[in-house]
């Protein structure tokens, strides 16, 4: 069916993440429509180095761009959205103010979640936006000042990360790479360090190939991480993590990356699925001026199975919609979204990582570390982000450690 509105439309766009910028790019770039982007911070996170912020590897400048300076001629409030009135056409902001809209675009990303599991919220950090990295970076670093004082017993130095997913796995390599570096500055206590991989299924990297699996498995042993499969996380204390078969895991310090899930306060929108996503046609809508993009959408399929919460989709469903709003424009018939499988990767380590591709091929090791490190300085936003990251990740790799690193935030 062809759908017409012959006036100038209200486009806003909550959330300027990988999909709502994507969105409100291919939209200005056409320039028959007002664009609006609304979102807490002035900046667009680039979330997939936050880990190596908080493993002090990059400083939060290079993975942090401008909303304004991304997308010249588009308007950018910066607000906390509290409400969402589909009926009166708008949305309202923590302060007060109303914006009114003729279509929203709902994309406002995903939270950590505990899963329920007694004492994480409490005592595990987690690493879902700059405030949670700096914390879990000032926390491994002071450790060492503390433990070399005597503040702190030398168990402190013992890093527990929970969730065998690409994140996981990123944030332990990571930590032992760091703990690595940490030699040449405090060499009486190094060795107290570890850092302990822990994911409730029998392999780490659930969705890529046995092999890739194994091989990451592999690659975190071999930099002197232990890691622990087949072994759920019963509930956890401020210094120690217990497992449900009984064994006990000391650490001072704890990260949770098991899970993420859509924010719960949305779930009153519409049909919601376990993770809080907001399920939406094939078309990416609640209904005909309403789009969930993101980590936020469900798109129901004959499968019923969700999309994964990674950037490729939000940025793909953020060109959809795009075009799919131009296309209402010009009257023309809305497409069903299709959703193009561009790959999955994750990174261990220096010269370590796996990669697979649509097509069956899978890279280990430096060819596949090579292909990480281009296509995220590619997704960077910003010329000097991306040469800031390359300078950073150079000197890192041939100094091994001396940089952002050895700074500790008070």
């Amino acid at each position: 069916m062809s759908e017409t509105n012959s006036e100038r439309q209200k486009v806003v766009i909550v959330g300027a993440g990988f999909g709502g910028l994507t969105c409100a790019t291919k939209l200005a770039k056409a320039g028959n429509v007002d664009v609006t982007i609304v979102d807490r911070h002035p900046y667009q996170l680039f979330a997939p180095l936050l880990y190596q912020v908080a493993t002090g590897g990059l400083p939060e400048d290079d993975i942090a761009y401008p909303v304004r300076a991304a997308i010249p001629g588009v308007d950018f409030v910066r607000g906390e959205v509290v409400k969402v009135s589909m009926d009166a056409k708008n949305i309202r902001l923590e302060d007060g103010r109303v914006l009114y809209y003729d279509q929203l675009v709902f994309a406002v990303g995903s939270e950590g979640t505990t899963f329920g599991v007694p004492g994480v919220a409490e005592n595990a950090l987690q690493m879902k936006n700059i405030r949670e990295a700096r914390e879990i970076k000032n926390r491994l670093l002071q450790t060492y000042e503390d433990v070399e004082t005597g503040a702190k017993p030398k168990e402190a130095l013992r890093v527990v990360v929970v969730g065998g997913g690409p994140t996981g796995v990123e944030v332990a390599g990571a930590v032992s790479e760091m703990q690595r570096g940490m030699r040449r500055e405090f060499p009486n206590i190094a060795d107290f360090a570890s850092v302990t991989l822990v994911e409730a299924a029998s392999r780490l990297l659930l969705p890529f190939n046995e092999k890739s699996s194994a091989h990451a498995k592999k690659e975190l042993e071999e930099l002197g991480a232990i890691v622990k499969v087949d072994s759920a996380v019963d509930r956890m204390y401020p210094t120690d993590v217990h497992l449900k078969s009984g064994e006990v895991l000391p650490a001072g310090t704890i990260i949770w990356a098991a899970g993420v899930a859509a924010p719960k306060q949305w779930a009153e929108l519409g049909e919601t699925d376990r993770a809080n996503r907001l399920k939406v046609n094939d078309t990416l809508r609640l209904r005909d001026d309403v789009w969930i993009i993101g980590d936020m959408a469900h798109v129901i399929t004959e499968s019923d199975r969700p999309l994964p919460m990674v950037a490729s989709v939000a940025m793909q469903q953020g060109r959809y919609v795009a075009a799919s709003i131009q296309a209402l424009i010009e009257g023309k018939i809305i497409k069903a979204f299709s959703y193009k499988d561009k790959g999955q990767m994750a990174t261990i380590g220096r010269r370590r990582a796996v990669v697979e591709l649509p097509n069956g091929m899978r890279l280990h090791g430096t060819p596949a570390w090579f292909s990480w490190l281009g296509l995220h300085v590619f997704y960077l936003a910003g010329g000097r982000n991306r040469v800031s990251v390359i300078a950073d990740w150079f000197w890192n790799y041939i100094a091994w450690g001396i940089g952002p690193r050895r700074t500790v935030i008070d």
